[in-house]
């Protein structure tokens, strides 16, 4: 009885892992349309330095050729700024989201053999064989498909507060829990604490309390930012970091969505399941 119990647990545990590295797979091609075609943002940026002296900034775009084709592009402008200044929030978005590009395709590459080793595996399995139960239960523990004798599926209760974590230097970091709570942590925070999120993934919005954190709290934050996030169970997760005072919500936009203004930096972390664990606050 206990090894045909060992065998469920491991057989439900494959499938979990499965379903949760295809659900991993859509949200990265998700992600990839998202981005879109990055290098219209660098055509975009180098026409507006070309034709800098013949563009009118008041009207807010303007129309140009793009040398690619010849076709026209309409090219919307930041009316507060300088053509040039326009020019290169343009380039600074391209080499932004082609950092972020690259990362994403290298994850889902990874997703996409990680899949297939684990089809493998699921069809090669036999419940019946009592040193492959265990030696395959053993792998899905590495993988963290199992935790300590219980399904990865099962859920804690959850919490009337955001997450909270303090950092190595003692400076506190809330993680929302969902999007109702993402709205309120992010619109209510001080606009001079720093705010992260994954880019181009689904996660939790996350405020760190200090307006000029260390690099080592703004790192741990970002791990923080990836580790509750879609991006979990990756290897390189990009994570936008801003101000809070950069970030609006546009008129009737769904619960737990909001857009910025400015430049994003972007800080590339490893999820660490131990270090979340360290830095949480136990109240």
């Amino acid at each position: 009885m206990e090894t045909e119990s060992e065998s469920t647990k491991v057989i439900e545990a494959m499938k979990w892992q499965i379903h949760h590295t295809k659900k991993q797979i859509e949200s990265l091609n998700k992600a990839i349309t998202r981005i879109g075609d990055v290098e219209q943002l660098n055509m975009k940026g180098t026409l507006l330095k070309t034709y800098a002296n013949q563009i009118d900034t008041k009207k807010g775009y303007v129309i140009l050729p793009d040398y690619r084709n010849q076709e026209k592009v309409t090219i919307y402008l930041d009316t507060k700024k300088s053509i040039i200044d326009n020019a290169e929030t343009y380039f600074h978005q391209y080499h932004r989201d082609k950092r972020g590009l690259k990362t994403i395709q290298d994850n889902l590459n990874k997703a996409k053999t990680n899949l297939q080793k684990q089809i493998t595996r699921q069809k090669n399995f036999d419940p019946q064989d009592s040193e492959q139960v265990q030696l395959v239960k053993k792998q899905l523990i590495a993988e963290d498909a199992i935790k300590t004798g219980i399904l990865h599926s099962s859920k804690a209760p959850e919490p009337a507060h955001p997450r909270r974590f303090y950092t190595t230097d003692h400076v506190l970091v809330e993680v929302g829990k969902n999007s109702d709570q993402n709205d309120h942590l992010t619109l209510t925070a001080n606009k001079d604490y720093y705010w992260m999120h994954v880019s181009e993934l689904a996660g939790s919005h996350v405020v760190v309390h200090s307006v000029n954190p260390s690099k080592q709290t703004l790192l741990e934050a970002a791990n923080l930012t990836a580790y509750y996030s879609k991006g979990r169970g990756l290897k390189q997760v990009p994570v936008d970091v801003l101000k809070v005072g950069q970030l609006f919500k546009p008129k009737g936009a769904k619960s737990g969505l909001v857009m910025f203004n400015g430049k994003a930096d972007t800080l590339t972390v490893n999820p660490d399941k131990e270090l979340a664990q360290r830095l949480s606050a136990k109240d």
